[in-house]
């Protein structure tokens, strides 16, 4: 149990902190500020058509595309509270905003584990194409509605830019105290020998045993699971599968950021498995007709994965200045 949450600490503080903090705080900002608005302008024809929504709503999923699983929920929920949509369409939108983010995607997996950028971009453009198909069919029975200013006074840049970072801090935080717990237990089931048994009885039913001894990871967790489906040298489209699929961990996140908009938990369970289905698909035929030295049957020739040790110590002293910083915002906005 230690080993696993010194696991997910590291985790953390070397992957997720890093490659999402900064897109937890702009996502908010770009609502509370007015930015996805404006913006919002220029997406509106392809919104409308696609999606049956307005241009903000636009900007809140390429954030989601390039921030990765928890960013564009989180944005939802921001348009929500904000008046900017209704209900049924936030929770539409929460069904394929859902992936894994382009400084995730390429940078760690692409570039840090595979050392080929290739890699995390074939990865990324199947996560992309596959939510928006998944987000044709969501949206299929939304009603569009023009959004137009209702005369709501508007923030001033500086409290936007607190509440933002107060935003995002505390998204951190329960994500990362989401991923530290999940570790923990995935160490307890380790222990008393869950985990080799599920592996046993899958390579019993004739299962390759790279995925065996993967599958377990890449539906308990992603980034617990990406590593290992890279460390045991699994095929490319297991890889996508876990991205598209998210992990448990994952599906406990959004419904905690998103709980104020009471998702349906299987319809949103069934949408991952979709999104992880159409990724896996999506990444065999890109990799077999566009990209053919990548082994997609088989295993890639790498070396494995080490996490960094070094930085625990300020991922710890992160986290403790995030919660200093949350309990002063409390104090003073």
């Amino acid at each position: 149990m230690t080993t696993g949450a010194l696991e997910g600490l590291l985790y953390c503080g070397n992957i997720l902190i890093p490659s999402l903090f900064p897109f937890a705080v702009f996502s908010a900002l770009a609502v509370k500020s007015g930015f996805a608005e404006s913006f919002g302008k220029f997406l509106s024809p392809l919104t409308r058509k696609l999606f049956h929504t307005d241009g903000i709503v636009g900007t809140v999923i390429l954030l989601g595309f390039t921030g990765g699983f928890p960013i564009g929920a989180k944005g939802v929920v921001t348009l929500y509270e904000e008046g900017k949509i209704t209900r049924q369409t936030a929770q539409s939108l929460t069904m394929f905003t859902v992936g894994g983010g382009i400084g995730f995607t390429v940078t760690v997996i692409g570039v840090s584990l595979y050392r080929n950028i290739i890699v995390g971009l074939i990865l990324w453009v199947c996560q992309i194409l596959s939510q928006t198909l998944l987000g044709i069919i969501a949206c299929r029975n939304i009603v569009y509605q023009s959004l137009e200013s209702k005369g709501q006074q508007k923030k001033a840049l500086s409290v936007c830019i607190v509440e933002s970072t107060q935003s995002g801090v505390e998204s951190m935080l329960a994500l990362c105290g989401m991923v530290i717990l999940f570790s923990c237990v995935f160490g307890i089931l380790e222990d008393v020998q869950v985990v080799a048994y599920v592996e046993w009885i899958l390579e019993a039913l004739s299962l390759p045993m790279s995925i065996s001894q993967s599958i377990i990871s890449v539906l308990w967790e992603v980034t617990k699971g990406c590593n290992s489906c890279f460390n045991q040298g699994c095929p490319l489209w297991l890889m996508s599968f876990a991205l598209g699929w998210g992990g448990i961990c994952v599906h406990f996140q959004i419904y905690a950021i998103a709980s104020v908009l009471e998702i349906p938990k299987v319809k949103f369970m069934m949408y991952r498995l979709g999104q992880g289905i159409l990724s896996a698909l999506l990444t065999l035929v890109v990799c077999r007709f566009y990209h053919p030295a990548l082994n997609v049957y088989g295993t890639f020739a790498n070396d494995t994965a080490v996490v960094s040790t070094s930085n625990y110590v300020g991922s710890i002293a992160l986290v403790g200045m995030s919660l200093l910083f949350v309990v002063f915002c409390r104090r003073t906005v």
